[in-house]
Protein backbone atom coordinates (compact mmCIF):
# COMPACT_ATOMS: atom_id res chain seq x y z
CA UNK A 1 0.00 0.00 0.00
CA UNK A 2 1.46 3.52 -0.72
CA UNK A 3 0.95 6.58 0.32
CA UNK A 4 -1.03 7.35 -2.72
CA UNK A 5 -3.19 4.43 -2.26
CA UNK A 6 -4.33 4.06 1.68
CA UNK A 7 -7.44 1.46 0.56
CA UNK A 8 -5.93 -2.62 -0.26
CA UNK A 9 -9.30 -3.75 -1.75
CA UNK A 10 -12.79 -2.97 -2.06
CA UNK A 11 -13.55 -4.19 1.36
CA UNK A 12 -11.67 -1.21 3.17
CA UNK A 13 -13.49 1.52 1.32
CA UNK A 14 -16.80 -0.34 2.38
CA UNK A 15 -16.37 -0.82 5.71
CA UNK A 16 -18.53 1.09 8.56
CA UNK A 17 -19.84 3.05 5.61
CA UNK A 18 -22.50 1.48 3.86
CA UNK A 19 -25.80 2.13 5.03
CA UNK A 20 -28.60 -0.19 3.51
CA UNK A 21 -28.29 1.04 -0.12
CA UNK A 22 -26.26 4.13 0.67
CA UNK A 23 -22.44 4.50 0.48
CA UNK A 24 -21.09 7.46 2.49
CA UNK A 25 -17.48 8.34 1.28
CA UNK A 26 -17.51 11.83 1.87
CA UNK A 27 -14.36 13.25 3.30
CA UNK A 28 -12.31 10.26 2.64
CA UNK A 29 -9.64 11.70 0.22
CA UNK A 30 -10.51 8.82 -1.90
CA UNK A 31 -8.63 9.06 -5.52
CA UNK A 32 -9.44 8.35 -9.49
CA UNK A 33 -7.30 5.03 -8.85
CA UNK A 34 -8.51 4.35 -5.28
CA UNK A 35 -12.18 4.54 -6.84
CA UNK A 36 -11.44 2.61 -9.42
CA UNK A 37 -11.56 -0.45 -6.81
CA UNK A 38 -15.50 0.79 -6.07
CA UNK A 39 -16.21 0.24 -10.02
CA UNK A 40 -15.05 -3.35 -10.34
CA UNK A 41 -17.10 -4.68 -7.09
CA UNK A 42 -20.08 -5.84 -7.57
CA UNK A 43 -21.53 -5.24 -4.80
CA UNK A 44 -21.61 -1.75 -6.52
CA UNK A 45 -25.12 -2.77 -8.35
CA UNK A 46 -26.88 -2.43 -4.73
CA UNK A 47 -26.10 1.11 -4.53
CA UNK A 48 -28.46 3.59 -5.39
CA UNK A 49 -27.47 6.55 -3.20
CA UNK A 50 -23.66 7.09 -3.85
CA UNK A 51 -21.96 10.34 -1.49
CA UNK A 52 -18.51 11.16 -2.45
CA UNK A 53 -18.40 14.78 -1.62
CA UNK A 54 -15.10 16.23 -0.51
CA UNK A 55 -12.58 13.64 -2.56
CA UNK A 56 -10.32 13.97 -5.40
CA UNK A 57 -11.86 11.80 -8.52
CA UNK A 58 -11.18 14.81 -11.05
CA UNK A 59 -12.15 14.40 -14.37
CA UNK A 60 -10.41 11.04 -14.50
CA UNK A 61 -11.91 10.07 -12.21
CA UNK A 62 -15.47 10.65 -13.31
CA UNK A 63 -14.58 8.96 -16.94
CA UNK A 64 -14.19 5.56 -14.66
CA UNK A 65 -17.15 6.21 -13.08
CA UNK A 66 -18.84 6.58 -16.52
CA UNK A 67 -17.76 3.47 -17.89
CA UNK A 68 -19.02 1.00 -14.92
CA UNK A 69 -22.03 -0.67 -15.55
CA UNK A 70 -22.15 -1.71 -12.31
CA UNK A 71 -23.77 1.62 -11.39
CA UNK A 72 -27.08 0.97 -13.25
CA UNK A 73 -28.96 1.70 -9.83
CA UNK A 74 -27.28 5.56 -8.85
CA UNK A 75 -30.26 7.39 -8.07
CA UNK A 76 -28.02 10.05 -6.15
CA UNK A 77 -25.07 11.34 -6.62
CA UNK A 78 -22.91 13.82 -4.82
CA UNK A 79 -19.70 14.98 -6.41
CA UNK A 80 -19.33 18.20 -4.54
CA UNK A 81 -15.64 19.27 -4.39
CA UNK A 82 -14.02 16.68 -6.57
CA UNK A 83 -12.11 18.84 -8.70
CA UNK A 84 -14.40 18.39 -11.68
CA UNK A 85 -14.22 20.73 -14.57
CA UNK A 86 -16.62 21.50 -17.53
CA UNK A 87 -14.90 18.18 -19.23
CA UNK A 88 -16.21 16.23 -16.46
CA UNK A 89 -19.48 17.21 -16.94
CA UNK A 90 -19.26 16.65 -20.80
CA UNK A 91 -18.34 13.48 -19.98
CA UNK A 92 -20.60 12.61 -17.41
CA UNK A 93 -23.94 13.73 -19.63
CA UNK A 94 -22.88 11.25 -22.46
CA UNK A 95 -22.82 8.33 -19.11
CA UNK A 96 -24.28 5.34 -20.48
CA UNK A 97 -24.90 3.50 -17.09
CA UNK A 98 -26.56 6.58 -15.24
CA UNK A 99 -30.13 6.15 -16.86
CA UNK A 100 -31.67 5.99 -13.22
CA UNK A 101 -29.68 8.95 -11.74
CA UNK A 102 -32.68 11.98 -10.40
CA UNK A 103 -29.62 13.91 -8.54
CA UNK A 104 -26.98 15.19 -8.79
CA UNK A 105 -24.78 17.86 -6.28
CA UNK A 106 -21.70 19.55 -8.06
CA UNK A 107 -20.83 22.12 -5.85
CA UNK A 108 -17.26 23.27 -5.13
CA UNK A 109 -16.16 22.20 -8.43
CA UNK A 110 -14.25 24.59 -11.27
CA UNK A 111 -17.11 24.37 -13.30
CA UNK A 112 -17.14 27.82 -16.03
CA UNK A 113 -20.71 26.63 -17.20
CA UNK A 114 -20.31 24.40 -20.75
CA UNK A 115 -20.31 20.98 -18.52
CA UNK A 116 -23.94 22.11 -16.86
CA UNK A 117 -25.29 22.82 -20.55
CA UNK A 118 -23.96 19.24 -21.40
CA UNK A 119 -26.10 17.41 -18.42
CA UNK A 120 -29.40 19.62 -19.12
CA UNK A 121 -29.21 18.81 -22.92
CA UNK A 122 -28.34 14.69 -21.59
CA UNK A 123 -29.98 12.33 -23.82
CA UNK A 124 -28.20 9.41 -21.56
CA UNK A 125 -29.40 10.68 -18.52
CA UNK A 126 -33.21 10.88 -19.47
CA UNK A 127 -34.11 11.09 -15.11
CA UNK A 128 -31.57 13.01 -14.37
CA UNK A 129 -34.32 15.78 -12.65
CA UNK A 130 -32.10 17.97 -10.17
CA UNK A 131 -28.12 19.42 -9.75
CA UNK A 132 -27.00 21.40 -7.89
CA UNK A 133 -23.83 23.48 -8.39
CA UNK A 134 -23.67 26.37 -5.60
CA UNK A 135 -24.71 26.80 -2.27
CA UNK A 136 -28.81 28.07 -3.10
CA UNK A 137 -28.59 27.46 -6.54
CA UNK A 138 -30.39 24.13 -8.21
CA UNK A 139 -31.56 23.68 -11.63
CA UNK A 140 -34.67 21.69 -12.27
CA UNK A 141 -34.92 20.73 -16.04
CA UNK A 142 -38.18 20.87 -16.29
CA UNK A 143 -38.20 24.32 -14.48
CA UNK A 144 -34.54 25.61 -14.89
CA UNK A 145 -32.55 27.62 -12.29
CA UNK A 146 -33.72 28.49 -9.28
CA UNK A 147 -32.03 30.46 -6.19
CA UNK A 148 -32.53 29.49 -3.07
CA UNK A 149 -30.41 31.47 -0.35
CA UNK A 150 -28.82 28.80 2.43
CA UNK A 151 -29.52 29.82 5.90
Amino acid sequence: MTQETRFENVDMIFEGRLRGNQLMLSSKGLTADEARLLWQSPRMEEISWLDLDDNQLGDEGIQDLVNCPLLGNIQYLNLNKNGISDQGLETLANAKFLGKLKRLHLKENPIAGQGLVALFNSETLDSLSTFQINDGWTCKKREGWRYKPQA
